[in-house]
């Protein structure tokens, strides 16, 4: 079968989890015999500058402007048009599409091909594609309001819109994701399916071995160094542990430098590691006790959880979006709380003894979410 994946961001500009997700697929589709091909997005000129990749270089007054051309952009509309016409795929799966326009539902349907569409985030409901604690009304502004109309019309299909995009199947890899959709009114007229998303082989690691020659304990963050991600956070959790334990956090954002000042870097307890490549951050996360999610926005599921599983790595996260239906509920600390998420850190130490039999409760999760399964199901639908 030939097959197109659309993502915004593949390859050398990924960021996070979702062009992992993609990436994943492609070489699992590849794996499997199929013909797969990659439409995305870069920074090179002439669209280096109002790129998908450098949008958060915009100064904030003029992003409304580009979320406009981003829904209505038809030089896009008419290169994908152009691309599947001569391309003749089977099947396009699309992914994030803020970058690439969301007029793409309508040149897959004009083509006449069958087209997926899987949700990482909630980009349809509002721009930012984030939704943060305590300010959970940012979805029903009346900006919200419009820019939703716009995209259940565009998304959506209801057979009287005339021109509107068709999707045949949608996947939302929590149940969470596809409820904050439904209750927004989208994807009226396609089949809806919630599907986790799938993992590539990896050898789990023994959890015996599990630390550092020293056998200090490490707490691992892996992900963006962001506010909303939450790092500032665990480090003030981090700052009241009493006793030598470290923290070491992967990953490259705008408030590292602002951290690096407090009096903890001096004493080694807290690294900034930077960005690292996947085969590095499976070494940290073998290395490591325990995974930290302590993220503040509403995360539909984190990719970093299910690597973290596949390395027999404890994890506790915030408990929003669709993270507890990932871990049980005695993993979980309250979003946003300082406190809670300190305590969390506490109760993990006390119970280090036992995280061995924790990680071997986990250890048949990776394969239930293994490429092959996941591929045999969406060819299926």
């Amino acid at each position: 079968m030939k097959i197109c994946l659309i993502n915004n961001l593949y390859g050398e500009y990924a960021k996070g989890g979702a062009e992992r997700v993609a990436e994943v697929i492609d070489k699992g589709l590849k794996k499997e015999g199929h013909e797969v091909f990659v439409i995305s997005t870069s920074s090179f000129f002439p669209w280096n500058i109002i790129s998908y990749y450098n949008l958060y270089k915009l100064p904030k007054f003029i992003r409304p402007l580009w979320h406009l051309i981003n829904i209505f952009n038809i030089q896009s509309y008419f290169k994908i048009k152009k691309i599947l016409q001569t391309e003749k795929p089977d099947l396009v799966m699309t992914h994030n599409l803020m970058g690439v326009g969301f007029l793409t539902p309508l040149a897959i349907k004009q083509c006449g091909i069958k087209h997926i569409h899987t949700l990482h985030d909630i980009q349809l409901i509002h721009p930012s594609g984030l939704m943060f604690v305590n300010k959970e009304n940012k979805i029903n502004s009346v900006f919200a309001k419009i820019y939703q109309t716009i995209n259940k019309k565009l998304f959506s299909s209801p057979a009287q819109v005339y021109g509107a995009g068709k999707i045949d199947i949608v996947i939302s890899p929590s149940e969470w994701l596809m409820q904050m959709h439904l209750k927004q009114g989208f994807f009226e007229k396609a089949k809806t399916v919630v599907l986790q998303n799938p993992t590539a082989s990896c050898h789990s690691r023994d959890s015996r071995l599990r630390g550092n020659d020293n056998r200090e304990f490490i707490f691992l963050f892996v992900g963006q160094v962001e506010k909303h991600k939450g790092v500032e956070m665990l480090i003030k959790s981090f700052q009241q542990l009493d006793n030598n334990y470290i923290l070491k956090i992967v990953g490259d954002g705008k408030i590292s430098k602002k951290e690096q000042g407090t009096a903890l870097f001096a004493q080694n307890k807290i690294e900034f590691l930077g960005k690292k490549n996947p085969a590095e951050v499976q070494e940290l996360m073998q290395k490591a006790d325990c995974l930290v999610v302590p993220s503040l926005c509403y995360e539909n599921q984190p990719t970093v959880i299910f690597e973290a599983q596949q390395n027999n790595l404890p994890v506790i996260a915030s408990d929003i979006g669709g993270i507890p239906e990932l871990l049980d509920e005695k993993f979980l600390f309250k979003a946003g709380d300082v406190e809670s998420l300190k305590d969390k850190m506490q109760w993990i130490l006390k119970h280090r003894d036992e995280l061995q039999e924790i990680t071997e409760n986990n250890e048949n999760k990776p394969k239930e979410r293994s490429i092959e399964k996941y591929i045999d199901k969406i060819l299926n639908l």
